[in-house]
């Protein structure tokens, strides 16, 4: 999958797309997003899409460069059932 860069970690003029649009258009990929939106339950309702790639370390140096805001770092895809998450 190719990266897709949508801004330099600057969310002027970056459309607020819902989590379903996201996910669409993303794919089994990792999503660094701007200003996320979540309900009471803490889920993702809406953000900023500002990079995905499928490669982990990819997007994690996009996400040392963006300074000031508040962002979060998704996976969008299917979890990997013989792995145990600890949270």
């Amino acid at each position: 999958m190719e990266s897709i860069v949508k801004k330099k970690c600057d969310n002027k003029n970056v459309v607020r797309l819902t989590e379903r649009q996201i996910k669409r258009r993303v794919g089994e990929a990792w999503a660094v997003l701007g200003n996320p939106f979540f309900n009471e339950k803490e889920v993702l309702v809406s953000a900023e899409l500002l990079y995905y790639n499928a490669d982990k370390a990819k997007a994690r140096e996009y996400l040392r460069e963006c300074k000031n805001g508040h962002f979060a770092f998704f996976f969008f895809g299917k979890p990997d059932p013989n792995v145990v998450y600890l949270l």
